[in-house]
């Protein structure tokens, strides 16, 4: 039934766009007569189309100027929206300052998704059960985008739903210094994934946590840690910081894969054994 209502030949006729400038890119989508859509990776896209969806005009991005880039600036690492997963996990600037985030990320989907799924698509379908979302909450990233009028800007990664329609994301920075220690668990899914990350700012280290599966949107909280979670005087066990970083979180909630309850508990036990861990191990940089 599935194959029947999924087919190529239910794709209709568009006209393809292939822009060569962010601005062209964003000046199509705006001018389209009817219905359009910007295609990264396409993976979403053309399962869409392939339902029956129709498009009057498509936009590919591939020809945009550093359109899948990574680069290292002095206090971050800026990744083109048409970097691929797997490219985000071989990527060396990105094993060096998120080792274990690149560990995770080699193994996540299929072959064939982290090949064409890209950084952008990945985003900007809005799907809380996607995982870079919750990633780039959890690691205070930013995305820059150019908007209707042309005008570059730039938001925290939990503002993504705040980009206005027709908006193209061209870049997200995830910030190099700072960094102690990320973790990120994504074997739980549907029931639960998450991204945590500790954070030197100023004179305390604070945890983030971003959660995806089980919340009708991305779910995330900050606390404060009265000492590094790796210092010997801290008063904190895991257990400790684990309760306060979920206990800010709303309630997720109860479908056919798991109750909220047995979400919830699942949750902090996954993120207490994280906790230990990055503690075994210690810092990951001082930054």
């Amino acid at each position: 039934m599935l194959v029947a209502q999924r087919s190529r030949h239910r794709i209709r006729p568009f006209r393809l766009h292939r822009p060569e400038t962010a601005e062209e890119a964003v000046a199509l989508h705006a001018d389209s007569a009817g219905t359009a859509a910007y295609m990264a990776g396409g993976i979403d896209l053309l399962a869409a189309l392939k339902t029956g969806v129709f498009l009057e005009d498509v936009i590919h991005l591939r020809s945009l100027p550093d359109w899948n880039s990574i680069i290292e600036w002095e206090d971050a690492i800026a990744i083109g929206g048409g970097t691929t997963h797997q490219a985000f996990a071989d990527s060396r600037p990105m094993r060096a300052m998120y080792p274990t985030l690149c560990d995770a990320w080699s193994k996540i989907a299929n072959h064939r998704i982290r090949i064409k799924g890209t950084v952008a698509g990945n985003l900007m379908a809005r799907n809380q059960s996607y995982d870079l979302p919750i990633v780039a909450i959890a690691a205070g990233a930013q995305v820059e985008f150019l908007d209707t009028s042309l005008v570059r800007r730039r938001v925290t990664a939990d503002r993504i739903s705040e980009l206005p329609q027709g908006a193209l994301l061209t870049r997200m920075t995830l910030p190099r210094a700072r960094c102690l220690a990320f973790a990120a668990q994504l074997q739980w899914k549907p029931i639960v994934a998450f991204a945590l990350s500790f954070r030197r700012e100023q004179d305390t280290v604070v945890g983030r946590i971003a959660v995806g599966c089980g919340y009708e949107t991305v779910a995330f909280s900050s606390i404060p840690l009265q000492y590094c979670l790796f210092d010997h005087r801290a008063r904190e066990t895991p257990a400790d910081i684990t309760e306060r970083l979920c206990s800010s979180l709303p309630s997720p909630s109860s479908d056919w894969c798991a109750g909220a309850e047995y979400r919830l508990h699942l949750l902090k036990v996954l993120v207490r054994r994280e906790i230990e861990q990055i503690r075994v191990v210690g810092p990951s940089h001082e930054g």
